[in-house]
């Protein structure tokens, strides 16, 4: 194979994390080829709930104004006793909201997948292979080589044909985005974390004819018996998801007639049709290596999730914000590719957090023991009357932790790891989203612009404290100065994917501040202005 580079980057697979990590690595203005076997997304829906830091991800593509128009709302969560009794109560967080889109939403993964597709086709630095298989990556010292078979399909399914002309491609990293059971982590040994649970449940969507007397709520149902939720999704899309007992066949279970027995209690034939019943395992496991040299893994090919928290699809995203800019600094701004290996120390530990804490859940929704499902109910009762059982549900969510690129300590870490708010803010008459007066690369934000030489730091700075002039955010509710006070700091520096990378309580500090950044990421002084301005 040649060692001429047909591109800079190789995705493997194109599902909305492919769709996502191309756009946001061509974003950057890197070359990216997507391998993938199928010329159309999945025609049925899968995930429905995604949330606010996937949707400023996405703005950065272009393409909200399609995507916002497919959205609905996600509403407050309640765990339910058999009897109607509320267990807990999870909330969406009020507005005015922090990454100014709403915390969560529902959604219809066919519409979205289809707008992200319709991005890459028409972004000059993306080429699509449709209808390609990675037949075999491999990688030596400084490349990665993609063997790419032309497909055929057998019920369903692609399969190499046999005597094809195979596509060579040679990049410097490729990144596999191609599911569950990821082929390319195989390939690579890159093996399994299993956290241990697995449960058989049923997912159905229904499409209601009209007006049907359901749940304002999403609804878990704690139920013994045969525990389940509810989701309202967009327009007149409704979710169902059950368990299936001992004994239970899935595809036997997901047959028409057998769906509309079990969701008597909710909805009947005549009230909507069947969209979707499917059998599903709901997994938690993570990969134990997300990085094989060149070679990385993200979305599902990095972590399962189950669906109690709607996290499954968002993880992905957040792997994909992690890992583009990383990549960009290191093919585009001289950081070291040291740098890379934050990715997996970062992300890591993160969505194993997630994946422990909706294991967590799924385990008191799934309870189906008589006794022990009492005992919880009662646990939760009580937890309920001593005012302990409501949440907002992105504060459950945790920050990234400590390491080099999340910055420890009293000098330097108040809100690192944190997500920067996403306020509205008045640009001349017009009311935008910050990002999109933003630039892509890492921005400094400070209280007292006089604190700070812009020149010495060579960062993008930006002014919460003015009204007007260079560098001046004039923010409409108020967030970005309130994240502030409540931290006690007067600066902040932003990765590219903006998460904080830490904060200064005094302006004397943030020459160290910026000095350990670069520090991080292995730049020196001279070439600051690369990563900078990136």
């Amino acid at each position: 194979m040649s060692d001429v580079l047909d591109c800079d980057v190789v995705v493997v697979g194109m599902g909305p994390i492919g769709a996502a990590m191309a756009l946001s690595l061509a974003e950057k203005g890197l070359r990216v080829t997507v391998v993938e076997p199928f010329d159309r997304p999945f025609d049925k829906p899968r995930a429905i709930g995604i949330d606010h830091d996937a949707l400023r991800l996405l703005q950065r593509f272009g393409v909200m104004d399609e995507v916002a128009a497919q959205l609905g709302e996600y509403r407050s969560s309640e765990y339910r006793a058999a009897d109607g009794q509320v267990l807990r109560r999870i909330h969406p967080q009020p507005a005015p909201y922090p990454q100014s889109w709403p915390p969560y939403s529902t959604f219809v993964q066919p519409e979205l997948e289809t707008t992200l597709r319709k991005a890459c086709v028409e972004n000059p630095r993306i080429e699509l292979l449709f209808g390609y298989m990675a037949e075999r990556v491999s990688q030596s010292e400084g490349l990665v080589s993609v063997v790419a078979l032309p497909v055929g399909f057998e019920s369903g399914q692609p399969r190499a044909l046999l005597g094809a002309q195979p596509r060579a491609l040679c990049a410097q990293y490729a990144v596999a985005c191609d599911g569950a059971r990821s082929p390319v982590r195989e390939a690579f040994a890159m093996g399994i974390e299993d956290f241990d649970f697995c449960e058989q449940w049923l997912v159905i969507d229904v499409v209601a004819h009209g007006p049907v007397d359901l749940p304002d709520v999403t609804v878990q149902y704690c139920n013994a018996t045969r525990p389940a939720t509810y989701i309202a999704g967009p327009k007149d899309l409704h979710r169902w998801e059950i368990m299936l007992l001992p004994g239970e066949d899935g595809p036997a279970m997901a047959q028409e007639d057998k769906v509309w027995e079990l969701l008597r209690p909710w909805i009947t034939p005549d009230q909507g049709t069947l969209w979707r019943a499917a059998s599903y395992q709901f997994n938690a496991r993570v990969a134990r290596e997300w990085q094989s040299g060149r070679v990385f893994l993200a979305g599902d090919a990095a972590h399962q999730t189950p669906p109690f928290m709607a996290q499954g699809l968002n993880q992905g995203f957040r792997d994909v914000a992690n890992l583009a800019w990383k990549i960009d600094a290191v093919i585009n701004c001289g950081a070291s590719p040291a740098l890379l290996e934050t990715y997996t120390t970062e992300r890591r530990p993160n969505v194993s957090n997630v994946i422990a804490l909706t294991k967590d859940l799924g385990k008191l929704i799934c309870e189906c023991d008589p006794a022990r499902a009492a005992e919880r109910n009662r646990a939760m009762l009580a937890e309920m009357a001593a005012g302990k059982g409501e949440f907002v549900r992105q504060d459950m969510l945790p920050p990234l932790l400590p390491g080099p690129l999340v910055l420890d300590g009293a000098r330097f870490g108040t809100g690192a790891g944190q997500v920067i708010p996403q306020p509205f803010i008045q640009h001349g008459a017009d009311r935008l989203r910050m990002d999109d007066v933003l630039g892509a690369g890492f921005q400094l934000f400070v209280t007292d612009a006089a604190a700070v030489d812009q020149d010495f730091l060579g960062l993008n700075v930006l002014h919460i404290d003015r009204a007007d002039g260079p560098g001046a955010l004039r923010e409409v509710d108020g967030l970005l100065a309130d994240w502030f006070k409540a931290r006690g700091v007067c600066a902040a520096l932003v990765r590219p994917d903006r998460v904080v990378f830490g904060t200064a309580k005094a302006a004397g500090d943030v020459p160290g501040l910026v000095d350990a950044l670069f520090a991080a990421l292995g730049i020196e002084a001279g070439a600051r202005k690369r990563v900078t301005s990136a």
